[in-house]
């Protein structure tokens, strides 16, 4: 069986298209972040993000911990206890945020219609923290957050977003990352729902503590309760995205563990990255025997490194001389 997995699309649909016309897999997963930006105008864009960051800010100087959302909508209902200012920031900031979830839930519709015309095989999605809940959009039947499928004897479980707040995303649709430490005692519904799935591929767009989660000047921020659930058990394969700089392949015990790295190209604090990064992911049954780290590159895919996973060590097949990544950094220690 062949996997096609992307991550951190970011509004690549151009690309999306293309792997679906020039590749061929069993099973495709298309992974968070979907959307990038909530809106096409980049003018909307500064302003939604604006006013929004402006509320996150009064919030944070009132100690309230509510959301712009949630102020918003008390401010409009009471007008009277509030000043004109507030008033009139609020109701600029519910005009974006509708527009917001109105311009993104167009995006997913025309995915979900590239899906429909050019793909030959299943396509599930799973939402990261610039996505909207998958389930209030079209690709709400292909969504996997909190949910399980089976495929040829294999069962896939997902588990999306981050746990993080994301600028310029109506925070209100968004998917929510629940794990968090309270008097000493850390809670991660990821961990007691893969705990209680038990799947052969473990998804997820926020990584597992110490599994491609550095960030650059920043340090680790994986999820403590994945890792816990990993230390404990062993899928076949723990496919993740998020941390675009920490891109490589890593067996231990019997997982794989995978980030490709992005697909779709961004401006980060760390500079431009091109993106166009996916992974093939070859099984037979449930085991992992080879993953190759691809990239679309001027609509042309490329195969970069070949990576046989069958024994307890992987081992570099080949790797293509127009490859950036080199293979010692891509293919971790075991």
């Amino acid at each position: 069986m062949k996997i096609i997995y992307l991550t951190d699309i970011h509004d690549g649909l151009h690309g999306l298209k293309k792997i679906l016309q020039s590749t061929e897999a069993d099973l495709y997963l298309f992974s968070g972040d979907i959307i990038y930006k909530a809106f096409f105008s980049f003018d909307r864009i500064i302003d939604f993000c604006g006013v929004q960051e402006e509320l996150y800010y009064l919030l944070t100087e009132r100690k309230d911990d509510s959301t712009p959302f949630d102020f918003t909508t008390h401010a409009i209902r009471f007008p009277e206890k509030y000043s004109t200012a507030i008033v009139e920031k609020s109701q600029k900031y519910r005009d974006l945020y509708k527009l917001a979830a109105k311009t993104m839930k167009e995006k997913y519709e025309i995915i979900e219609k590239l899906i429909l015309k050019y793909a030959k095989s299943p396509v599930y999605c799973l939402p990261g923290n610039y996505d909207l809940d998958l389930q209030y959009t079209e690709l709400y039947q292909r969504e996997v957050h909190r949910k399980s499928f089976d495929f040829k004897n294999i069962k896939v479980s997902g588990y999306g977003g981050a746990p993080i707040w994301t600028s310029g995303i109506p925070e209100k649709l968004t998917v929510v990352f629940h794990e968090y430490t309270k008097n000493g005692k850390n809670y991660s519904e990821p961990e007691d729902f893969f705990r209680e799935e038990l799947p052969d591929i473990c998804w997820i767009h926020n990584p597992a503590y110490g599994y491609f989660d550095t960030i650059p000047g920043v340090g680790k921020c994986g999820s403590q309760g994945i890792r816990r659930y990993l230390d404990d058990e062993s899928p076949s394969l723990v496919v993740s995205g998020h941390v675009h700089e920490d891109q490589g392949i890593k067996k231990t015990k019997n997982t794989v563990f995978i980030n490709p790295s992005n697909f779709g190209a961004v401006d980060s604090l760390h500079g431009f990255q091109e993106g166009g990064y996916y992974a093939e992911i070859m099984m037979e049954g449930k085991d992992v025997v080879q993953s190759n780290l691809c990239q679309l590159k001027e609509d042309v895919c490329h195969t970069l490194i070949e990576v046989d996973c069958s024994e307890k060590q992987l081992k570099l097949i080949s790797q293509n001389p127009i490859s950036t990544v080199s293979s010692e950094d891509y293919i971790r220690g075991n």
